[in-house]
């Protein structure tokens, strides 16, 4: 088998076009002795004379010149659509981002924020992920997420992150729950009635804990628990018990009149919402984009109500 390289076979090709070594080494912006080196390597290799030399005529190509002329224009093709489909490839992946949620979060939070990028900047491909907290963070970690969002009590570890805003947390029962109905119900009193509870399967439960600990809501008896927060929802609708929940994922179910929304006093249950990336790899531009756009999406959300009022 020949080797030949891609060089010698770009020269060749010159050469066969201009008629001559001058002539392809213009072309090719080298010295016309390296045109002839590259050739008389191709020559070595191929173990005969790839053109008729005369001088003051055009170069003119062999038998087995042309032979190879033809191989020489199918590779140099061949690799020139290579370098095309990668470059295509790259630039995808410099367009698509991969956004990992905490299932709540993108149930209920980031909709909005992610049809408006979308629709102002069709030039990008947004993948979402939703899944636990755990399995969030894990995915920043191991870089299968470019962006990550989700609820935390706390600057989340491993993960360069920042608080873009805060989400509210409820207490809902079904209207047949003997506290609902009542004004501010004590902690202690709310802590003696049995909740239902969704089986978080991550280190959520312990912001969770957290979060009714400093409301004085700690050690509640648990009726039930559920993977799946459909679930928790038919359960509390049926009176088994008390549901601690993102607050504007039952916003609709409290307006109907299928759960009422039961007042500890004191502040409001918060959680902050985080946006985070590996800070050992550079985001790229477009995830820097969406990050940005994301947070200015929230600071207009926690503005609206004092611009409102």
């Amino acid at each position: 088998m020949i080797s030949l390289s891609p060089r010698g076979l770009e020269v060749l090709v010159a050469v066969a076009e201009t008629g001559s070594f001058a002539g392809a080494a213009q072309q090719l912006d080298i010295a016309q002795p390296s045109v002839s080196q590259h050739i008389q390597a191709l020559e070595r290799r191929a173990g005969t004379a790839l053109f008729l030399r005369q001088r003051g005529r055009r170069a003119t190509l062999t038998e087995a010149g042309e032979r190879v002329l033809a191989h020489a224009r199918a590779v140099l093709d061949d690799a020139a659509r290579l370098s095309e489909d990668l470059g295509g490839d790259r630039r995808a992946g410099e367009r698509r981002i991969v956004l990992a949620c905490q299932r709540p979060v993108a149930n209920s939070v980031l909709p909005p924020a992610l049809a408006g990028f979308a629709r102002e900047h069709p030039e990008y491909e947004l993948a979402m992920v939703a899944g636990t907290l755990d399995e969030v963070l894990a995915q920043l970690r191991d870089g299968s997420a470019d962006l990550g969002c989700f609820l935390s009590r706390w600057p989340p570890e491993g993960v360069a992150g920042r608080a873009i805003g805060v989400e509210r947390f409820a207490l809902v029962a079904a209207p047949s729950h003997p506290l609902a109905g009542r004004g501010a119900v004590p902690p202690r009193e709310l802590a003696r009635h049995k909740f239902v509870r969704a089986a978080h399967r991550s280190g959520f439960a312990i912001h969770m804990a957290d979060m009714l600990r400093a409301a004085g809501i700690a050690g509640t008896p648990v009726a039930s628990r559920a993977t799946e927060s459909g679930m928790v929802r038919e359960l509390t609708a049926a009176g088994v018990g008390i549901w601690c929940v993102l607050a504007r994922t039952v916003r609709q179910d409290i307006e109907s009149g299928l759960l009422a929304e039961l007042s500890p006093g004191g502040p409001p249950m918060t959680m902050g919402l985080w946006l985070a990336h590996d800070d050992r790899r550079p985001l790229s531009a477009a995830a820097r984009r969406l990050e940005d756009y994301i947070a200015a999406c929230a600071m207009v959300e926690r503005e609206a109500p004092r611009a409102s009022s």
